[in-house]
């Protein structure tokens, strides 16, 4: 699944032409999928992923024990991204996918 924001537009293409596809592909992925950036730890992945399906559809995830917290930490901090985008993904759009509150903290 990591890999499909690279493949997207190829797919929905060839989705739309040969199988009928009623829809763009894009407007499934956007309706129904989440994304995490699962232990990529380079920006280009990272900002292609979020100039393909958005800042409100990805979450951070480290992919232990395959890469260390520490380097999920210090990758999330350095991304190019907005201090806005940086909380959707270190833990806001956690919180509204799976109606987390973290108010009584």
């Amino acid at each position: 699944m990591e890999a499909l924001p690279f493949f997207l537009a190829r797919s929905s293409r060839v989705l739309l032409q040969q199988a009928g596809l009623p829809r763009p592909l894009e407007e499934y992925v956007a309706a129904n999928l989440h994304f995490t950036t699962t232990g990529m730890f380079t920006h280009p992945p990272l900002t292609c992923l979020l100039d393909v399906v958005g800042a409100d559809r990805v979450m951070f995830s480290v992919d232990y024990p395959y890469s260390s917290n520490e380097e999920g930490r210090d990758f999330i901090l350095s991304a190019p991204i907005s201090e806005t985008d940086r909380e959707k993904l270190a833990f806001g759009n956690a919180q509204r996918l799976l109606g987390l509150d973290l108010s009584s903290r």
